[in-house]
């Protein structure tokens, strides 16, 4: 439990999570959203396949939540607190998102998917991402944005929650914050049933409070030695449940049963809730064994670049290659994107190793 400390350690299972998630990520992107009505049988069972790996989104968010949540939780009576954190903050964010914005602007300024999706609009101007508010226009325009800069919604999420989490976690007592994050996450599915539009419902930051605050909530059960002893009394049965829901996920993905959109979130949040504990408390079930592969773990060390930089190496690629929008209707489509794949891992390692790496060093020159 100590490993929740401030210090410059990481928990390689987390990075295996991390990695896991950003894999999914990246296949629904690069697989789900370019497989259309019209393709073959196989194509559309991959794509029925992978629905539901958006909700890969929901353990970034709930791992954010745990990992900061437990940091500011143990620092809560440091006299540095909101310094600290928000520096933090900001040597982690800043530096990679503004190359992102620099790079999507000289892409755009070139001419690279003029009069598609991929260009910027009135909806949504280029002013909009240095607001980190492009999540609520994306939201209350029920427009996307320029797709190159797409990811980005989930930061304008990210930065709204370290607004709320400092504060919520500095001024409540144990027990009051308890309460008000398990209120958030009982009430995200109902603001998520009442969001305006189809893309306020993911992109909303109220309406990701099941995962968010439950990040939060697994860092006081994680830091509460009798909590811990329960679970790893029951780990077994932990498990069981664990496999048993992803298996009734299946069942949803290949349309046995259906599940309601705004229901959808909460419901994986609560599984990826229980695989966090898992790998945490037990080092002997299998998803602590999947998350410890360095497969994994590297791509969780990368899953920022990763994430920020794979749909401009999608588009880049789609665009001066064949000159066209990027979608799978062939084997060439197939073996481009597997390319794409490829050479985003290599650049998301770079930019760990030469610029992620470096800033965050700067940003723990700042402590608690």
């Amino acid at each position: 439990m100590t490993t929740l400390g401030e210090n410059n350690q990481r928990i390689e299972v987390l990075d295996g999570l991390r990695g896991i998630a950003i894999f999914a990520a990246v296949i629904y992107h690069y697989a789900n959203n370019l497989i259309d009505a019209d393709a073959s049988q196989f194509n559309l069972t991959l794509k029925s396949l992978t629905q539901f790996f958006y909700t890969s989104i929901d353990m970034f968010f709930l791992l954010s939540g745990f990992l900061l949540g437990g940091i500011l939780l143990k620092n809560k009576q440091s006299p540095k607190f909101f310094k600290t954190f928000y520096m933090r903050r900001v040597y982690r964010i800043i530096p990679l998102y503004f190359l992102l914005l620099f790079v999507a602007g000289i892409i755009c300024f070139v001419g690279i998917g003029r009069g598609t999706d991929w260009w910027f609009h009135q909806e949504l101007p280029f002013w909009i991402y240095f607001t980190f508010l492009q999540n609520i226009f994306i939201g209350i325009t029920n427009s996307l944005g320029n797709a190159w800069l797409s990811p980005s919604w989930s930061l304008g999420v990210e930065e709204q929650f370290y607004l709320i989490i400092s504060f919520l976690i500095y001024f409540s007592p144990k027990r009051t914050l308890i309460f008000i994050l398990t209120a958030g996450i009982i009430a995200a599915p109902v603001f998520r049933y009442h969001a305006p539009t189809v893309f306020a419902l993911s992109t909303f930051t109220y309406c990701r409070f099941d995962a968010l605050f439950g990040g939060i909530l697994l860092a006081i059960v994680y830091q509460d030695a009798v909590c811990v002893s329960f679970i790893k009394k029951h780990i077994g049965k932990l498990q069981i449940l664990t496999l048993g829901l992803f298996a009734i996920s299946f069942l949803f993905s290949v349309g046995k049963w259906h599940m309601a959109l705004y229901l959808t979130n909460s419901w994986f949040t609560i599984i990826y809730a229980a695989v966090i504990l898992l790998v945490l408390i037990d080092s002997q079930n299998i998803f602590h064994r999947l998350a410890s592969y360095q497969f994994f773990v590297r791509l969780g060390l990368y899953s920022f670049s990763i994430y920020l930089f794979h749909e401009i190496i999608l588009g880049l690629f789609f665009f001066l290659i064949p000159g066209k929008l990027p979608q799978i209707h062939s084997v060439a489509d197939a073996l481009m994107v597997a390319l794409c794949a490829i050479l985003t891992y290599f650049v998301a390692r770079f930019l760990y190793l030469y610029l992620e790496k470096r800033f965050m060093a700067l940003g723990h020159q700042y402590n608690y």
